[in-house]
């Protein structure tokens, strides 16, 4: 049970959300860089007010995002690593998500009284978004990517079908632990520009070859052996994940499996924790999506022509489900 005090410090850890993502807005980390600077230096470096900056870099320094000798200000490895502009590691896709979710997570409210609002999905996709979506996707992948290769290739994966894999950092992480498998990456134009770029640098590009366009609408050729369907289930209704599954038992060959991963509830709908929350977050970024129970996916592979399903737990809320052509 949640206490009335934790109720209110969690409340309260709004004020230090909000401190880090004024600090990425205002691009305060970029305009540190690697410099030691005054409170003066910076807000004239960030285009800020100067009292206001100051407030801000002690906020920031008490929290430890900072550090902070005399009257000057620096990063800390961290913060220069990962949240300045000019870094080599610099995430920028992962800094755009958390300044998309502040605006995002303001409709909750919205959302729950009026439901949700399907105007934002109306028009073409953005693909300056997409780019950016698709490199976060591929900076957060190493919290699954080596267990969901690891199971995957306890079997022999051969041909391999990514659907709807974004940057393919777990159907490339699978191939490095499978040598003789081969993948094909169904996305997006903007985001398999991503996925090529990615892939590349990993010295896989050989093994793989790209689809492009909506996996409701485009063909996706048939006989492979395995196909991957992580963090799509959660985009669609129960109808449209149907579709999907049935189109995905006509790829395999007889005996073919598919490889579901997301977060998935139990039958309470209230564990893990990860996976609960996550259905709200759903709410507000999808039209029609939502958080499925392990059954209620079984379910919806034993009508599409599934059977002999397993799970594992990835952790962090997350884990996969394995079944096989009927």
């Amino acid at each position: 049970m949640m206490t009335f005090r934790q109720i209110v410090e969690t409340i309260d850890r709004l004020e230090e959300a909000h401190v880090l993502l004024a600090a990425l807005e205002l691009k305060i980390f970029t305009a540190i860089e690697k410099k030691q600077l005054t409170a003066g230096e910076v807000a004239r470096a960030a285009n800020t007010h100067a009292q206001g900056t100051e407030f801000l870099l002690n906020a920031l320094t008490a929290m430890g995002a900072l550090r902070k000798r005399g009257k000057k200000f620096a990063n800390t490895p961290e913060t220069y690593k990962h949240l300045c502009e000019t870094s080599k590691d610099y995430k920028k896709g992962i800094v755009m998500l958390r300044k998309e979710n502040r605006k995002e997570w303001e409709h909750l409210l919205n959302a729950v009284r009026d439901g949700r609002d399907l105007s934002q999905y109306h028009g073409p996709d953005d693909p300056e978004f997409r780019w950016l979506f698709t490199h976060a996707m591929h900076e957060r992948s190493d919290r699954f990517a080596p267990k969901i290769a690891s199971i995957t290739a306890r079997k022999r994966v051969g041909r391999l079908l990514d659907l709807g894999g974004g940057p393919g950092s777990y159907s490339a992480a699978i191939l490095k632990k499978d040598k003789k498998a081969s993948a094909v990456l169904l996305d997006r134009p903007a985001t398999l520009e991503v996925s090529r770029e990615i892939i590349r640098g990993m010295k896989l590009l050989d093994r793989f070859q790209f689809i492009e366009g909506d996996m409701f609408g485009v063909p996706f050729g048939e006989d492979y052996d395995t196909v991957l369907f992580s963090n799509v289930l959660h985009i669609y209704d129960e109808d449209q994940n149907r579709t999907l599954f049935e189109k995905i038992n006509r790829s395999l060959v007889m005996g073919g499996r598919v490889v579901v991963v997301d977060f998935f509830l139990d039958e309470s709908r209230t564990k893990p924790y990860e996976a609960a929350l996550f259905g709200v977050t759903m709410l507000l970024y999808t039209a029609t999506g939502k958080t499925y129970t392990f059954r209620e996916t079984e379910a919806l592979l034993r009508d599409a022509g599934f059977k002999s399903f397993q799970r594992a737990a990835l952790g962090n809320g997350a884990a996969l489900i394995q079944a096989i052509k009927k």
